[in-house]
Order: C-alpha cells, then sequence, then structure tokens
C-alpha cells in the first residue's frame, strides 16, 4: 500500500438535483464501455488510501443520539489522483482527542457519512436515492466497511467526495473533550481491461414511523384534512441528514396526503419492533441484487432485518451486540458475498427490533440499511 495521503476540510454549499436531466443519463456500465478507451489507467493495480480529518468537536456534556456537535459537509479533494476514475472499496472512521492526539472509543462517535460530492455533474446515472447520495455511513459497533474484493463503488476524481461527521457521548456527565474524526478512503485507481473491477452502487432504505396527518398508509386516499406535523427531529439540534427533493419518486417525510413521517423516534422501555416497507426507497427499475449490506442504528437496537412481503419471507438478518456496561453498541454485524436479488414485481420491507431498559433517560431509535448492490 502506497503511503497515507492527508488532506484537511473545507466546507461545500449543497447543489439543487436536477432528477429529469438525471434521468437522460446512462447507466454506469454503458458510459464506461462508451468511455474505457479514454480513462486515464493505472500502471500498478493496487489498494491506495486517503486520510482526512473533520473539524473539531467538542464533548462537554451528555450528548444523546443525533443531539451531539456535528461537521456538516467536509470536502474531500481528489485533483491529485492521476486516473479519471476511482473505485471505492473501503472506508473507515476513528475518533481521536484533538488535545492528546489519542485514539478514543468509537463511544464517541455518533455517526459518519461519506456522500457523492457534485452527484448532478456526473455522466452517469447514479442510482443512490437521496439528495446527500450517501456512499458509506460509519458508526460506533460499526466503524470500518470493506467492500468483497474484486468490487468498487467508482468516482470521478475530478467531483471529489464530502463527508459529514457527528460526536457521541451517553455515558459521561462530567466532560470537556475536544475530539475530531480522522476517515481513511480505501480506493483503487481506474485498472486497465485485464483488471476489471465489480462496479457497485448504494442504496440507505430505513424504517420511518408516521408522526402526524391522515388514518391510512403512505399516499393512501383520503378526504381528510390534518396539518402535517413538524417532520425530522425532535429539537432544532436533532436533524436527520437523510433528505429527499420535493420531486424524489418517494418522500419519506410526507405524502400527497399530509401525512408525514420521521426516520428518528422515541423509544418506550421494554420491546418493540418497528417495520417499514422500503420498496420505493430501493428504486428498482430491473432485477438487481445485494452482494454486502450494514446497518446504522442506536443503542438498544437488537437487529435488523430485510423482508421479501410478497412472500413474507425473511432475506436476511443483520445482528447488533450492545455494551453490558454502558450505553452503547459494542458491534452491528456487515455481510459480505451475499447474493440476494431484488425482483420489481415484489414488495420489501425493513423491521427492526429494540429493547430499550433505560428507564431514567429518553433515548432515540432509528434503523438504515446500507446496501450494496450490482451496477
Amino acid at each position: 500500500m502506497n503511503s497515507i495521503k492527508f488532506i484537511y476540510p473545507s466546507i461545500v454549499i449543497a447543489l439543487i438535483i436536477s432528477c429529469g436531466h438525471d434521468q437522460q443519463k446512462p447507466e454506469f456500465n454503458n458510459w464506461l464501455e462508451q468511455n474505457r478507451s479514454t480513462l486515464a489507467t493505472s500502471i500498478n493495480y493496487q489498494l491506495d488510501s486517503i486520510c482526512v480529518l473533520s473539524d473539531v468537536l467538542t464533548i462537554d456534556t451528555i450528548y444523546r443520539s443525533m443531539q451531539g456537535p456535528y461537521s456538516r459537509s467536509t470536502q474531500i479533494e481528489l485533483s491529485h489522483i492521476k486516473s479519471d476514475l476511482i473505485w471505492l472499496t473501503g472506508y473507515k472512521c476513528e475518533v481521536f482527542d484533538a488535545a492528546t492526539e489519542i485514539k478514543l472509543d468509537d463511544e464517541f462517535l455518533c455517526h459518519n457519512n461519506l456522500n457523492y460530492n457534485h452527484p448532478e455533474a456526473y455522466p452517469w446515472k447514479i442510482k443512490t436515492l437521496g439528495s446527500e447520495k450517501r456512499i458509506f455511513t460509519l458508526t460506533a459497533g460499526q466503524t470500518s466497511i470493506n467492500l468483497p474484493e474484486g468490487t468498487g463503488i467508482p468516482v470521478k476524481t475530478e467531483m471529489g467526495l464530502s463527508f459529514f461527521s457527528q460526536a457521541l457521548n451517553h455515558n459521561y456527565n462530567k466532560i470537556s473533550l475536544d475530539t475530531y474524526q480522522k476517515v481513511t478512503i480505501y480506493y483503487l485507481e481506474n485498472n486497465d481491461s485485464t483488471n476489471k473491477t465489480t462496479p457497485l452502487y448504494a442504496q440507505t432504505p430505513f424504517v420511518t414511523t408516521k408522526i402526524g396527518g391522515p388514518n391510512g398508509g403512505f399516499n393512501e386516499k383520503t378526504s381528510e384534512r390534518v396539518a402535517p406535523a413538524l417532520m425530522c427531529g425532535f429539537d432544532s439540534a436533532n436533524t436527520c441528514h437523510i433528505s429527499f427533493p420535493s420531486n424524489a419518486k418517494y418522500n419519506p417525510y410526507r405524502d400527497d396526503y399530509g401525512r408525514t413521517y420521521n426516520g428518528h423516534w422515541h423509544l418506550e422501555n421494554g420491546q418493540q419492533v418497528f417495520t417499514t416497507n422500503i420498496t420505493n426507497m430501493l428504486n428498482l427499475s430491473k432485477q438487481e441484487r445485494i452482494i454486502a449490506m450494514g446497518a446504522h442504528v442506536h443503542p438498544f437496537a437488537i437487529n435488523v432485518e430485510l423482508w421479501d412481503l410478497t412472500f413474507n419471507t425473511k432475506l436476511s438478518t443483520l445482528n447488533v451486540q450492545n455494551h453490558r456496561d454502558k450505553i452503547g453498541l459494542n458491534r452491528i454485524e456487515f455481510k459480505t458475498n451475499l447474493s440476494i436479488d431484488l425482483d420489481t414485481n415484489r414488495q420489501y420491507a425493513l423491521r427492526t427490533y429494540y429493547d430499550c431498559r433505560d428507564t431514567i433517560n429518553k433515548h432515540t431509535g432509528m434503523a438504515n440499511l446500507g446496501l450494496y448492490l450490482l451496477e
């Protein structure tokens, strides 16, 4: 592996996505076939990496999930890479004490999201939904992701990448700690025809809970008129960071009849089960295949399941382990070498189980699946 390169952050401005224009673009495999001869290729087919540091995040009190200090959009420049195209193969996040440079436990990591930068400017169709076009999500219990060998997510180097970072503290009332998150992005430079990489894309369906509007399911017709409730977040410091443009095919935070939904919810004490139909979030235009899967959940989660609703069949389960002696996640399962086919004629659901045993403090739940599918 080559020596790690350090790039420091700057702030970028999110651009408006043109959904109609994106529909006219070719899929990646078609674009690659048309442009293979003009792409720069690497001499050596080897793994390389870039290391990037977040802004300093100060932890000075208890910060529950999604309520800690955050750095919204840190830009990652890739212009130093000779190849026009790289293949992302893995992602890692570590938390450090800014004063001592000592690596800290991941209990201070709420989450870190790696996103496409300028996705609207890509020459091929980005199948990933959501205005952030999320590629990877890391959180306490799942601080690294490695895609199956021989696969990667294609990225144009001229576009760069960006990431969002947020701090966490469930356990220490008296604390004064400056932290930063160090992310490492693993990639392959574009290889020649003798070393092909299988392209993947990411999709992040998630559980939603209805918080306002008339009775009925998502977009179920009704004549009832109800004022929409506050969407996404329990206070001004608690934001979802999974946003969809108003003209998206599926907008999980509101439907056409005044119903509003949230991707985070207050946990009740004891066991709870939450299920969401995610068929439209998958955005399938043809049969697709999942080959890897991870998750982002909050403390007290037990597991996350992917279901085929048409045949009432559980397709896969990701197990979650919580710390026994403190609040927080110890491990979230990440699965590779899967082969789960998704069909456009079927309905799919995401189900998560929670068991909150803290009777004193209030906590929130959520559940995302990070799916990696063949292009």
